[in-house]
């Protein structure tokens, strides 16, 4: 969240993210863009939502599946290499 500036200026735009964030650490909201106000409109749910339900794998668990194949797993990696100016055909 974007904070007022040094000489205290805030945008409509950070405001209104500032708001919805408070009410969204105890509510379901639904914030939207609003080109014409110049700032979010936030909608709180009408009825009660049950709290998520998180899968049993742990984050890390998640991240490997999600990426697979494209994680960095040790420095000899060939994007680190690269990365580093390491010449691919040593």
């Amino acid at each position: 969240m974007r904070l007022p500036a040094p000489d205290g200026k805030m945008l409509d735009w950070w405001r209104t993210a500032r708001e919805a964030a408070e009410l969204a650490t105890g509510n379901w909201v639904r914030v939207k863009a609003n080109m014409n106000l110049g700032a979010y409109e936030i909608y709180k749910a009408q009825s009660t939502m049950s709290d998520p339900e998180w899968p049993e794998q742990g984050f890390w668990d998640l991240i490997k599946i999600a990426f697979r194949d494209h994680l960095i797993t040790t420095i000899d990696h060939p994007v680190i290499k690269r990365l580093r100016g390491a010449s691919l055909n040593v």
